[in-house]
């Protein structure tokens, strides 16, 4: 089985990173007696274009997806590279007589995973987590031939046994063409917050909650670090959505000591107790972020978020007293964003955030499987391509005006300037969202329909 990494594909606003989940796959795999081959584009950029890994003569051949677009109100899909690449291989696979299985997955394809079987030509999509579905395809792939349908992904044991060893090749690849960090995973269960934009449970499926056992997890580590690469990221939605594993974990790296070794993750103002803050402390913890997304109560309701600003402020202070590094994610243009939401969010930056703390976007990337998705009706074909949630054309100016001037760095401009004309290309949709805005307020309804770029249509 050939695994391709359609992340690697070179495209516009793609960052590639090491491919953690496809090397589950493959490990998965490889330890139950198949033959496969990773193809990553980092790894070997002239793979793209002679495509010389179909002399495998494969059984199957599965794409991940990633990423569906940047998820960025710029907002250039990612949709039509895939489809164009898929297009090329079948070309290839006629013309030399070749018919293997064709499998979809990834966490962007599950997203989308129906839709993405039918535009690449695909005979079966993995929905969810993959190496067991993957290990029924290898099993029997005839029996998966030509059903243009999905199946549901689901837990594999394997995660709690088994050691992660990633490729020295493919490791060297991204430890020198990047800033040499990779992903751990740590714990496969649904996250438990309501996010509204946010389709990670849906992704992940119904998972109880395995969490990997120490001494995998060391090994793991040290691994990583043997090979290069000084600087991970726990994969978790959530690191401390579960506080006394976390903490297991980040004794587990402090215990370890391995030298030049940082490392990050996406926490939750709570529960996040002294303790917790204290271990933080010098553990070669990278970035303790958050993201409260707006820090405006009554947004961050309407966001489904579990905490509010009182608990984000008791979070800056435990982190003030152990000088941990922060990061407070911010993304204006929520459901029932007004001018006075923006200016109480700016007053809780002005007032309780460092000019580095701060890191801020403009627009909500509409995602099937959400409440966002559920309050504006749409389905999932009109959001495969860039789709934003409505806002107030003047949230632009509103942030300007409001944030303290420290705060609007010409990057900060750029993005904003960048994200308005963006902004000014996309086309309106009628919706009537449920949370309604105050009389006399425009809101655009920003969505990309159609193919090619969505900023242009």
């Amino acid at each position: 089985m050939a695994l391709v990494n359609l992340a690697s594909l070179p495209m516009p606003g793609n960052q590639p990173i090491f491919p953690i989940g496809l090397r589950c796959v493959q490990d998965a795999l490889d330890r139950a007696g198949h033959v496969t081959r990773l193809v990553d584009f980092v790894e070997s950029p002239a793979s793209l274009e002679n495509l010389e890994w179909l002399d495998g003569r494969w059984d199957i051949i599965g794409f991940t997806i990633r990423n569906i677009d940047p998820i960025d109100i710029t907002c250039n899909t990612h949709v039509d590279e895939y489809v164009a690449f898929a297009d090329r291989v079948r070309a290839e696979l006629d013309r030399r007589g070749l018919d293997p299985v064709l499998v979809g997955g990834g966490p962007g394809f599950s997203l989308f995973g129906s839709l993405l079987v039918d535009r690449l030509g695909l005979d079966v999509g993995v929905i969810g987590p993959g190496e067991q579905a993957i290990l029924d395809v290898a099993n029997d792939p005839l029996s998966f031939k030509g059903r243009g349908s999905t199946v549901q992904g689901r837990r594999h044991c394997g995660f709690l046994t088994d050691t992660l060893r990633h490729p020295s090749s493919l490791m060297a690849a991204y430890t020198n063409a990047h800033r040499a960090m990779i992903g751990v995973e740590t714990r496969r269960k649904t996250c438990y917050q309501t996010c509204g934009y946010c389709p990670y449970a849906y992704i992940d499926g119904e998972n109880a909650g395995d969490l990997k056992p120490m001494d995998i997890l060391a090994e793991e580590i040290v691994g990583i670090h043997r090979q290069g690469f000084r600087r991970i990221f726990f994969t978790d939605g959530i690191f401390n959505s579960e506080l006394r594993y976390a903490k297991e974990v980040v004794g587990l790296v402090r215990d370890l000591a391995l030298d030049g070794l940082s490392w990050s993750a996406y926490f939750t103002p709570k529960p996040f107790d002294d303790e917790f803050g204290e271990m933080l402390q010098g553990s070669g913890v990278e970035a303790v972020v958050v993201s409260p997304d707006s820090l405006d109560d009554r947004v961050m309701r309407n966001l489904g978020k579990s905490f509010d600003t009182r608990h984000v402020l008791r979070f800056l202070e435990r982190s003030r007293k152990n000088d941990l590094p922060v990061r407070v994610n911010v993304v204006f243009g929520g459901p029932g964003e007004t001018r006075e939401s923006i200016r109480n969010s700016a007053e809780f930056i002005n007032e309780n955030l460092r000019d580095d703390e701060l890191v801020m976007h403009v627009g909500y990337r509409v995602l099937p499987a959400t409440a966002l998705a559920r309050d504006l009706g749409m389905t999932d074909d009109q959001l495969l391509y860039p789709a934003f949630y409505p806002f107030d054309f003047d949230v632009f100016n509103w942030v300007i005006q409001d944030l303290d001037s420290r705060f609007v760095t010409p990057q900060l401009m750029m993005n904003l300037m960048a994200g308005r004309a963006a902004a000014r290309k996309m086309a309106r949709v009628l919706s009537a969202p449920t949370v309604t805005p105050p009389t006399g307020t425009t809101f655009l309804a920003l969505a990309g329909q159609g193919g090619g770029n969505g900023c242009d249509h």
